[in-house]
């Protein structure tokens, strides 16, 4: 049963060039702020001391009547609505001032582009509180029926949340062995891609609707396992449309894998093929570019209690963008409390780098790769920045001089390989290091790679490269791939390789980053 405390519905309001907020609620039961505006917008968030309260912004949006002090009680005494500026509506959340915030466990998260929820933690929720799902127990037989999805416990916090708030879900079970391994999904910018191992699995699509009517696509491997790896946080976040992705093992004879994707109303129709080396997830009707892509869940960053307060109709306060992939300034001088990637894409301008079968030039596929590697990452909310973005010549000691200047948090530098046009048989991945710290991040960047792309395996090296003795923060060098090789070339000339092996960097980022450097 659903506790509402606090309701405001603004009806049906005349068309008109400026977008209005719709409706808001505050349910007391799951300590819980929602809000619908009429197109697209984004919020930002900011807890302001003295008096306690979270202030939300939305740009773009004006509302047609304040609404002051509409008492609520528990947490949250009191909700008002004001107009900040001309084209900013504002809403205030006064906090009890007993009520203990820690502005970490404040989660915003956008179901659409117009449909927001602002969740509180509870009274009693301390910041080291998982809410993760709790795994069902695998069935004995075949999977169920498409139409009946595995759902959260309901002794599982997230399983209150609203459905399209749900998160990424992976239920591992045993399985003794299986002639496919699913390794992960990688987004690409033609869909997704799922990388296997082993023989091409049969596979069944369904095309369904859950409980609460939201589209589904169901997709069963047969005689299939998910690797180990795979977690609810390296599946795709909201991107193309699909806001949930729910990959479940059973421990059937032969064993088989579940994923269902659930679809919001951007979503296209999506076609599944099997391919060598992978299942390609591709949008039937229109390039996955033109998908409305819903923002993802954020979460609100330490407030710096010294900011100025604002004044209750000036300029919004200096908010904090709840935006899944920050901009980058112009002049950027960036904290070290805040993550900065800085990719280094090798060569370039009038270095071609190494040159390999039929012309292949080294700047032209590592250029594309730091590409498709800082999409990645960006779309995941980390901030990035390129040593060059285009073919232009950049010599060594700058490439250090961007890196230090902008106090990144770690830097990546990728190059292919080369080796005597007369040895085609050297093929496979390298991953180079010079300090302890860089030792680290090489060998994660590089076991992911390795798990995720099928590549002959040349090891993690210790190397005296100037990009790596002259940076101060954890730095790694990634060969990935020989030009001259008889197997790596033609795959290093393939865009969606490429692309795959943006992602793969990514990811391998992300797990170093996720693991507390």
């Amino acid at each position: 049963m659903v506790s509402i405390a606090g309701v405001c519905l603004f009806g049906s309001l005349p068309a008109k060039a400026t977008a209005r907020l719709q409706a808001w609620e505050f349910d007391t039961g799951q300590n819980r702020f929602m809000f619908t505006t009429d197109s697209s917008v984004q919020p930002r968030v900011s807890l302001l001391p003295q008096p306690k309260r979270l202030v939300i912004d939305l740009p773009g949006i004006v509302t047609d009547e304040a609404v002051g002090n509409q008492f609520i009680g528990g947490a949250v005494t009191a909700v008002r609505v004001m107009q900040a500026d001309a084209r900013t509506t504002r809403m205030v959340l006064e906090l009890d001032p007993s009520y203990s915030l820690d502005p970490r466990q404040v989660k915003v998260w956008g179901m659409t582009s117009h449909q927001w929820v602002v969740q509180l933690p509870s009274a009693t929720q301390t910041a080291t509180a998982a809410m993760t799902a709790t795994p069902k127990a695998a069935p004995k037989a075949s999977p169920p029926p498409p139409s009946s999805p595995s759902r959260p416990s309901a002794a599982d916090p997230a399983s209150a949340l609203p459905p399209l708030l749900s998160r990424n879900q992976v239920t591992h079970a045993p399985v003794s062995r299986s002639a496919t391994v699913v390794q992960g999904v990688q987004v690409t910018q033609e869909g997704f891609f799922m990388p296997i191992q082993g023989a091409a699995p049969q596979i069944q699509v369904y095309r369904t609707r859950n409980e609460h009517q939201v589209r589904q696509l169901v997709i069963d491997l047969l005689d299939a396992s998910i690797s180990q790896a795979l977690s609810p946080q390296s599946l795709p976040q909201g991107r193309y449309g699909i806001h949930h992705w729910a990959v479940t093992q059973f421990s059937t004879n032969p064993p088989a894998v579940r994923l269902i994707l659930n679809l919001d109303a951007a979503s296209p129709d999506w076609q599944v093929s099997l391919v060598s080396g992978g299942i390609w997830l591709t949008p039937m009707g229109m390039p996955a570019s033109q998908i409305a892509t819903a923002p993802t869940t954020v979460v609100l960053p330490m407030f710096n209690s010294a900011q100025t307060q604002p004044a209750q109709a000036a300029p919004p306060p200096a908010a904090i963008a709840s935006s899944p992939a920050p901009q980058q300034p112009a002049a950027p001088q960036p904290s070290r409390d805040r993550i900065v990637v800085m990719l280094d894409p090798g060569h370039g301008g009038a270095d071609p780098g190494a040159v390999g079968i039929g012309g292949l030039r080294e700047k032209d596929v590592v250029l594309a790769v730091s590409h498709h590697t800082a999409n990645a990452l960006q779309a995941q909310g980390i901030a990035v920045q390129m040593t060059r973005q285009s073919d232009q010549t950049l010599d060594l000691q700058p490439r250090v001089d961007i890196a230090e200047s902008a106090n990144a948090t770690i830097f990546v530098s990728i190059h292919a390989n080369a080796i005597s046009m007369q040895r085609p048989e050297v093929n496979g991945l390298e991953t180079y290091y010079f300090s302890d710290a860089g030792h680290r991040l090489a060998s994660v960047l590089h076991r992911r790679v390795l798990g995720t792309v099928a590549m002959n395996d040349r090891g993690v090296k210790q190397a005296r490269f100037f990009v790596l003795r002259r940076t101060s923060m954890p730095a790694a060098l990634i060969e990935i791939g020989f030009v001259t090789g008889a197997t790596d070339a033609p795959k290093l000339r393939d865009p969606q390789w490429q692309a795959q092996m943006g992602q793969a960097i990514a990811q391998g980022i992300l797990d170093y980053i996720q693991s507390g450097r």
